[in-house]
């Protein structure tokens, strides 16, 4: 029976807790990313944009859609609810890690010799387009990256079982060693191999983020065997939970999918400044949307199953406040100056001030509902803690609907700008029917002071909005100080408004 919420215990300080931890994964983010705009320059330096790297980037993609429609998001989605049952007996958690590491293990060898088998009518299906000797490059180059999906489903196992022990370190530097491998391997075999090299970095560098685990596991004493408990408990949980935790995880990746198809119909250079725009639209969200969700998603799975109903209400409401902190400053800086950011990181060349302007409106639609998209991908992750998949999965089917509904009216009259807010409408639309089903389901309401941090952080957001305003005024065309000002505003205006928080965490850490 479950307990009253008088009746259970949770730590003192839940927002702390998801700062101290999720802090690590915002490190490694800062890191990893430009390292990763390293590994483009140094492709784009070594092989241009030619036939060649089309070839890689095709090959690349399919089996890199696999691994993220069905291993990755819907694999943690699942199994972090799943095995944080079993936590306290480190026997029966590791005999269910070697259950799913060996099942994974088979499913995708199976699926990986059935692309090995249909390589060339699967190049054919990917890329019709190509000449016979670009088909001919490109069905190597996908042999070579066929064994990523196994150690890419490998490696999202083993980030499940780390997460469920609040280990997020080791899961997130698999993307730096990643990236590392991949600029030594086209650097020191480029000149032998030429564009193979590339995709020798892909498979050498995943089976390198494998082995880094290896100590981490060893460390919380989570060990492999040749198990293969089918009939366990876990496992038929799992099978039940996998199918709407699929379906929930692949509704973003399908909104993209359907919004660049409608931006085909846009002038020219539309459809490449909805990918500019994303780009820095969601480095905000990978600096602190991820680590705040990711955290707060292994603790309350751990919580659900304690019945622990004070520590989940608790959880909740401390990631959406420290969700409204970060997110409606970045919001705020990315609508103000998300202009000069473009001019700073692309105008060169032959992105010209038109193409910053496209841009720049693309940026706005999304940015608007930057702290809407991270609410809304946060509450699927308390539903699936929760385990429940359906109502996420259902709430994303109609949103798919929705997306494409509003992507193809609103782009009539505003062009990039109405497919990017077509982006934030819906997910405004996904978070408000989660936040109001979760209400139904476990009676959740958000605290008084939950509602004060949020009127407190819209409060610094004007405050800082304003400042940005007169900043640019005064500095018109000074780009770099425009941004440096606004970048020391946000942290001076936030830090007043919000001391006690990172006195707080100073004082944990000390």
């Amino acid at each position: 029976m479950e307990q009253k919420i008088s009746e259970v215990h949770t730590s003192p300080n839940p927002i702390t807790d998801i700062i101290r931890k999720g802090s690590v994964i915002t490190i490694i983010t800062m890191i990893s990313r430009p390292l990763g705009y390293i590994r483009e320059a140094i492709q784009a330096y070594l092989f241009g944009a030619t036939l060649l790297v089309d070839a890689f980037i095709v090959a690349f993609n399919f089996p890199e859609l696999i691994q993220t429609l069905f291993f990755s998001g819907a694999t943690s989605a699942f199994l972090v609810p799943v095995c944080t049952r079993y936590i306290k007996d480190n026997e029966e958690f590791s005999e269910i890690y070697s259950t799913f590491i060996n099942l994974s293990i088979i499913i995708t060898l199976f699926l990986s010799l059935i692309f090995f088998l249909f390589s060339g009518t699967i190049i054919s299906m990917i890329a019709p387009g190509f000449s016979p000797e670009a088909k001919r490059i490109t069905k190597y180059l996908f042999i070579i990256m066929i064994p990523v999906i196994s150690l890419h489903a490998i490696l999202s196992v083993i980030k499940a079982f780390l997460n469920a022990k609040e280990h997020f370190a080791a899961p997130e530097m698999s993307g730096i060693v990643w990236n590392i491998i991949f600029i030594l391997s086209a650097l020191t075999l480029s000149g032998k191999v030429g564009i193979y090299s590339l995709a020798i970095g892909v498979t050498l560098g995943s089976v390198l983020q494998i082995i880094l685990q290896y100590p981490y596991l060893r460390k919380f004493n989570i060990r492999y065997k040749t198990a293969f408990s089918l009939n366990h408990p876990s496992v038929i949980e799992a099978k039940n939970l996998f199918m709407g935790a699929l379906i929930a995880t692949s509704i973003v990746p399908i909104n993209s999918f359907v919004g660049r198809i409608i931006a085909s119909y846009l002038p020219h250079g539309e459809v490449a400044s909805l990918s500019y725009a994303f780009r820095i639209f969601i480095l905000p969200f990978s600096l602190f949307a991820v680590p705040i969700y990711t955290v707060m998603f292994a603790k309350i799975s751990k919580l659900y199953h304690d019945k622990d109903w004070k520590g989940i209400f608790a959880h909740t409401d401390s990631s959406i406040i420290l969700l409204c902190i970060t997110l409606i400053p970045s919001t705020i800086l990315l609508c103000s100056l998300g202009d000069a950011c473009i001019k700073i990181l692309y105008e060169r060349g032959a992105f010209t001030s038109r193409e910053t302007l496209i841009t720049n409106k693309a940026l706005f639609g999304y940015s608007t509902g930057l702290l809407f998209y991270a609410l809304s991908i946060s509450f699927v992750r308390i539903f699936n803690a929760l385990h429940d998949m359906k109502i996420p999965a259902l709430i994303g089917v109609t949103s798919i609907a929705l997306n494409a509904i509003l992507a193809s009216v609103m782009m009539v009259p505003f062009g990039n700008l109405g497919i990017s807010l077509a982006t934030s409408i819906v997910s405004l639309y996904n978070f408000a029917m989660l936040y109001i089903f979760l209400k139904k389901k476990i009676n959740y309401r958000m605290m008084q002071n939950t509602l004060r941090e949020i009127i407190k952080s819209l409060l610094a957001g004007i405050i800082l909005l304003l400042s940005i305003f007169i900043v640019r005024y005064i500095l018109v065309d000074r780009l770099y100080t425009s941004v440096s000002i606004g970048l020391i505003l946000t942290v001076l205006i936030y830090g007043i408004f919000f001391k006690n928080y990172y006195l707080g965490y100073l004082r944990k850490k000390v």
